[in-house]
């Protein structure tokens, strides 16, 4: 029988909508509890609320993975999840992509776990002492529904947070395809599980707009933006990330794709300096993409971050000539889609500039959100045309 644990604040009705977290500070545990351990949570009342896995020192302590009180949480309810979400994955997908994500997490009802198939290899994102102790389990699953000649585990939470391939053998980069693009992934030593995925189509937004128009993209990681301006037709592309190999990882993007990189710039700097000297120079730049890390990795850190994304976004208006455009993005889960949208009003405010939004959306459709976990809906993309 699993040990109960006691919710001492009243959100219960959060947990049956669809939050699957409940933090230390609202939660009375009981002695001797295992990382991983399956829990049945109650009411202060003694009621059935739901049954997870906790992690007993840790602020993030419970994470839900049923309401229901006749499922029991196994390694075959982990199957079943894991099977509907890469069925719906299937559903949601063109053929032509060869990267994405099979599993995303809570969203998922798969606490802890996020998957991402680049190709035949599978790479995965476990989160806590939790992740940990289910780390076996998850790998099973894994191998059973996938088959992949490979799985990459990386847990951030450990001390080396470095990615440990546990199954069949990777050898160098792992090409992938998405809507008529390449790129290469470094599962092993890549941020994230390699690639950043949950901008697929946000990439399709800039091509869209890109052709005859000259193109910064900052924070630019490997290129994917870069790459996808370039396909669109741009004049010319300025690709900037502080990482040199990434920077020198975007060139070799350009040659996979049939571009020729010298006619178009990359360069390792950082982008606040960039764009503090361009904000104070005539316009170079038609496009400018912004797409940084989160600022905010905990809910401490938001004021810090809404500074920091309201002096980004300023200066790359300022940036701007009229009719020029500025794809601006946030993927501080912290920082709401509400709480975004007035970063940029206050950054356009403060320049004088008017703006239009063309366009605002999220992650890519195999990055799905629940109703009632607004922290799922991490990523924020804002299209803006500047008058």
């Amino acid at each position: 029988m699993a040990a109960t644990i006691r919710l001492t604040q009243g959100i219960e009705a959060s947990i049956r909508n669809g939050h699957p977290w409940v933090f230390a500070d609202a939660l009375k545990l009981a002695p001797g509890l295992k990382d991983g351990e399956v829990v049945e949570l109650q009411d202060r009342g003694g009621a059935f609320v739901a049954r997870g896995t906790v992690e007993p020192r840790s602020p993030l302590a419970f994470r839900a993975w049923t309401t229901d009180p006749r499922e029991a949480v196994d390694d075959a309810l982990l199957r079943k999840r894991l099977a509907a979400a890469i069925a719906l994955r299937r559903e949601l997908l063109r053929p032509d992509v060869t990267g994405w994500r099979a599993c995303h997490g809570e969203n998922d009802q798969v606490p802890g776990l996020q998957c991402d198939l680049y190709g035949d290899v599978a790479s995965l994102r476990t989160d806590g002492a939790m992740g940990v102790a289910w780390e076996e389990r998850f790998v099973a699953a894994v191998a059973e529904q996938l088959a992949p000649r490979a799985i990459v585990v990386r847990n951030p939470h450990q001390a080396d947070g470095e990615a440990r391939v546990v199954r069949g053998r990777v050898d160098g980069e792992v090409e992938i395809a998405e809507h008529g693009r390449r790129f290469l992934v470094d599962v092993r030593h890549g941020q994230k599980t390699g690639f950043f995925l949950d901008q697929r189509e946000n990439r399709d937004r800039v091509a869209t707009i890109a052709r005859g128009r000259r193109v910064l993209n900052l924070f630019s990681y490997t290129g994917g933006f870069s790459v996808a301006a370039a396909q669109g037709g741009a004049t010319r592309v300025t690709t900037i990330d502080l990482a040199a190999p990434a920077v020198d990882a975007a060139r070799r993007h350009f040659t996979l794709n049939g571009l020729d990189p010298a006619a178009h710039e990359f360069l390792a700097a950082d982008a606040f300096d960039v764009l503090a000297d361009l904000a104070a120079a005539p316009p170079r730049h038609d496009l400018i993409v912004l797409d940084p890390p989160s600022f905010a990795h905990a809910k401490k850190m938001v004021p810090r971050a809404v500074k920091a994304y309201e002096k980004l976004n300023e200066l790359a208006l300022r940036a701007l000539p009229p009719g020029g455009w500025l794809a601006t993005a946030s993927c501080s889960s912290h920082v709401r889609e509400s709480d975004f949208l007035a970063i940029v009003a206050t950054a356009a405010a403060r320049v004088g500039r008017a703006v239009t939004i063309a366009a605002i959306a999220g992650a890519a459709p195999d990055h799905p959100a629940r109703p009632g976990f607004p922290e799922g809906r991490y990523l924020k993309f804002v299209l803006l045309r500047v008058a």
